[in-house]
């Protein structure tokens, strides 16, 4: 009896202790990591399909090739939702498993910011935001302990905004996490500081608070949703087929710098437009010459370990494989847009689970390179 009193003893000073804690921990202890799923936890914005969708043509060859078997049991492994391979504007490979389907969206974690990159490019070819060198200060006051003349959209966009923030969604009481599990993203601004080293514009780190910045710019200089913006610049023109979620905090601000969720093929006309250099059914959706910046790696930039940044440019990741040098989206369980301009094709993969390899500079691991070379085993 003594043994049961003092288990229930510990079950409520556990419970009081759970119930004072913040928000974001008892989400993080609740849901330990994130799921492609997890748009199902919060509230969201919808992005309506398009009021003329265009259905991706077949190729004649569709799913008459398959990567090796090997690879598909990788695939396997790894818990690949959805693999797509796309060359001259038509579906050359389709695969879908873990019960998903090409109506199925998901989510796309990081592969969200390129597409916030996507709408800054679009927001200065309209004139709404003046230059990429603009001070982010004067487009958003909720940065209030970030003084002006400090950062750049383009420290920002690059991820050399050096920001005091650690990214790392294992910790439960980190900003990381509080980003993506808490509810109130106007407070967690409010908590954004520089270092004082002063290596704003020459350091890359990558830090998802950088994207959430971008997400108040596009919001504030639009006085619209982030997922209103992509409805109007994005999904209506590029004929998407299918609604998608765009999940909020509390207050309806968009999570921007994750949380797209969307088909495979939806995703994959995103892809499509940026190599096309912008341009979709014949329309110019995004500046070619933007893009151009956007898919170029910053290489003014280094990193921590000095090594010279080859890999990133505008929210956006490069990767050279086998001599094609491939711009791509890129999410935290291996959500990927892959662009291979010298083959006109576009390759995405969605799944649950990647190796990490903590000691890339370039996070570029094998787990990476099977997603490509799965690809262009198809294409060739």
């Amino acid at each position: 009896m003594q043994k049961v009193k003092k288990l229930f003893i510990a079950l409520v000073v556990l419970a009081a202790i759970y119930f004072v804690l913040p928000y974001h921990v008892q989400m993080g202890l609740k849901h330990t990591f994130a799921n492609v799923d997890d748009y199902k936890l919060f509230p969201s914005h919808k992005l309506s399909k398009s009021s003329t969708p265009i259905a991706w043509q077949l190729s004649e060859n569709y799913n008459k090739k398959a990567p090796s078997a090997e690879l598909l049991n990788f695939f396997d492994e790894r818990q690949t939702c959805a693999y797509l391979v796309i060359q001259d504007g038509k579906i050359i490979y389709e695969r879908y498993a873990q019960a998903y389907t090409k109506e199925t969206i998901s989510g796309s974690f990081s592969m969200a910011k390129t597409v916030n990159a996507l709408l800054i490019g679009k927001l200065i070819e309209l004139g709404k935001i003046k230059s990429i060198n603009d001070d982010v200060k004067d487009y958003v006051p909720e940065l209030t302990q970030i003084p002006k003349g400090k950062l750049t959209i383009k420290d920002v966009i690059t991820m050399s905004a050096d920001i005091d923030w650690h990214e790392s969604y294992w910790n439960i009481f980190s900003l990381t996490a509080e980003s993506y599990y808490g509810d109130d993203l106007n407070a967690l601004l409010g908590k954004l500081k520089i270092r004082k080293d002063e290596q704003q514009g020459k350091l890359f780190e990558y830090q998802s608070c950088c994207t959430q910045i971008l997400g108040y710019i596009i919001k504030n200089v639009t006085k619209k949703t982030i997922a209103e913006n992509a409805n109007e610049y994005l999904w209506q023109p590029l004929g998407a087929e299918s609604d998608a979620l765009w999940s909020t905090d509390k207050n309806g601000i968009e999570k921007s710098f994750c949380c797209l969720n969307a088909t495979a093929r939806d995703f994959a006309k995103l892809g499509q437009m940026v190599l096309q250099h912008g341009k979709w059914n014949q329309q110019q959706i995004i500046d070619s010459s933007y893009l151009a910046a956007l898919t170029s790696p910053a290489t003014y930039l280094k990193d921590t370990k000095g090594n010279t940044c080859d890999w990133y440019g505008y929210q956006t990741w490069i990767i050279n494989y086998e001599q094609h040098q491939i711009p791509y989206f890129r999410g935290i369980l291996g959500q990927f847009i892959f662009m291979i301009p010298d083959k006109n094709a576009v390759i995405v993969r969605l799944g649950k689970k990647i190796k990490k390899d903590e000691d890339d500079p370039k996070y570029q691991n094998d787990d990476i390179r099977n997603y490509i070379k799965a690809g262009l085993e198809v294409l060739q």
